[in-house]
């Protein structure tokens, strides 16, 4: 089965569609607060960060979620993104709410940037999305200063993953994401991807989970509801609850460091 990334061009218009029942607003709803919040508790509480004007580079941006939080806490964001689409969208919306991002169309296999370029970078919903993970994990510690602060999530490859994969993206009563968004053979366990973070010179410090507080049986009942149009897509991540968890079965969320100059 082939991974339809060209679904991010098609759709590029939905990114910040709040109404939308989809990806992207399953996307900005479920997961984008969890994951944004957990980042900047790892800033604060690790390291004591008051948010200067860092540079941090978001790869695989799409339509500009963290991209947008980052820069509104002050740091210097430079998005970068394969679908030409999903940059318009994400600039047009960074316009419109006067946010000063550089969005730049590209690739994370061949970043455009110097070495030791950037302090921190987000890699979130890319890693299931790639040929070559090693190439992308290679250029981002390119990128990244001695010390700099690579943030991640992905999916895990677990029986579990399959399972929720199906009642997402194929069963009709529950599906909300569109075919082949996902293909569960490109996804990727935790010490799969933390051999390679060590291959190119980057520690992992922490893994947890992204996981509604609900139990699965109440989490298909509500997807149920939601696809019925009987609950709104925001109602849906109300009732869901995703929070930061020690759960990795599905998704998991962490950071690692560059430990040294490449």
């Amino acid at each position: 089965m082939k991974i339809n990334n060209e679904i991010y061009d098609e759709m590029a218009n939905h990114w910040w569609n709040e109404s939308e029942f989809g990806t992207m607003a399953t996307i900005l709803y479920h997961s984008n607060i969890a994951r944004f919040c957990y980042f900047t508790s790892i800033l604060e509480s690790k390291f004591n960060f008051d948010y200067p004007k860092e540079c941090l580079i978001d790869i695989g941006c799409g339509g500009g979620y963290l991209s947008e939080d980052f820069a509104k806490i002050g740091m210097n964001v430079t998005g970068i993104d394969p679908s030409k689409e999903s940059i318009k969208a994400a600039e047009k919306h960074a316009r419109e709410n006067n946010l000063n991002i550089n969005y730049v169309h590209g690739y994370g296999e061949n970043l455009p940037f110097e070495s030791n370029s950037f302090s921190f970078a987000t890699c979130c919903d890319v890693i299931e999305h790639v040929k070559d993970v090693n190439a992308v994990i290679s250029e981002i510690s390119r990128v990244l200063k001695p010390g700099g602060i690579l943030f991640f999530d992905t999916i895990n490859r677990t029986i579990i993953s399959k399972i929720m994969l199906e009642v997402t993206q194929n069963w009709k009563s529950t599906s909300f994401m569109e075919q082949n968004i996902h293909v569960w053979d490109m996804f990727i366990k935790p010490k799969e991807l933390f051999k390679i973070f060590k291959s190119q010179g980057l520690k992992n410090i922490e893994i947890k989970g992204i996981s509604p507080k609900l139990n699965m049986f109440s989490t298909y009942l509500y997807l149920r509801q939601c696809k019925r149009k009987e609950i709104s897509i925001k109602e849906l991540a109300k009732l869901l609850d995703i929070q930061i968890s020690n759960n990795t079965q599905e998704l998991y969320i962490g950071y690692a460091i560059k430990e040294s100059s490449r």
